[in-house]
């Protein structure tokens, strides 16, 4: 079984300043838990600061745990994803997140009994279906390992001016098969097991 958590952008956003969302990421792992920090979706250049201030969100939401992070690796990404307990996909562009989940063919098998959470654009490319945020107003597919259809940043002012929500909503409805669609706030995550 895998745990699946998909987020709807900036898991820190609640009240409890992510700190449920990050229990619920290492529910049942033994420590020192080993965290992939998978940051394909952002700029490269960007990855070690991104990478610090996750560490910090990570210690501060679960104080007194031990935690390995590691930064996921491009090259040495299946073999992280074996070593790994939770693998994080973090936010930001969609196409280079899927380019290198896809190229490197049969991580996905490897899930069995890891929690997989993406946010915003990791959540993107868990699901089958997702919403663009990027005014185009119309679905994409992600890699179908959680057969929903995904809107993140639900009713926010992310990209406000050229989001329609209620398009977004009557869209998730006519768009391709019948399966679930899961609108998720800022801050607001959903557990799947399969």
């Amino acid at each position: 079984m895998t745990k699946y958590i998909i987020v709807g952008g900036y898991a820190s956003k609640t009240e409890d300043g992510g700190k449920g969302y990050c229990e619920e990421l290492i529910e049942g792992f033994e420590e020192p838990i080993k965290i992939l920090d998978t940051m394909f979706a952002r700029p490269k250049e960007n990855w070690d600061e991104t990478l610090e201030k996750d560490k910090n969100f990570f210690e501060q939401c679960l104080p007194g745990k031990k935690l390995e992070i590691q930064p996921a690796d491009p090259k040495r990404f299946i073999e992280q994803v074996k070593w790994a307990n939770v693998i994080s996909l973090r936010g930001g562009e969609d196409e280079p997140l899927l380019e290198q989940l896809k190229s490197n063919k049969g991580w996905e098998e490897l899930l069995d009994g890891k929690t997989l959470a993406g946010s915003s654009a990791g959540a993107h490319a868990i699901s089958k279906y997702y919403y663009q945020l990027d005014g185009s107003n119309k679905f994409s597919e992600g890699l179908g390992l959680l057969p929903v259809k995904v809107i993140v940043h639900y009713r926010s002012d992310y990209n406000a001016s050229n989001i329609d929500w209620d398009d977004a909503d009557r869209e998730a409805k006519n768009y391709k098969e019948d399966i679930e669609t899961v609108p998720l706030r800022e801050g607001e995550f959903k557990v799947f097991k399969i």
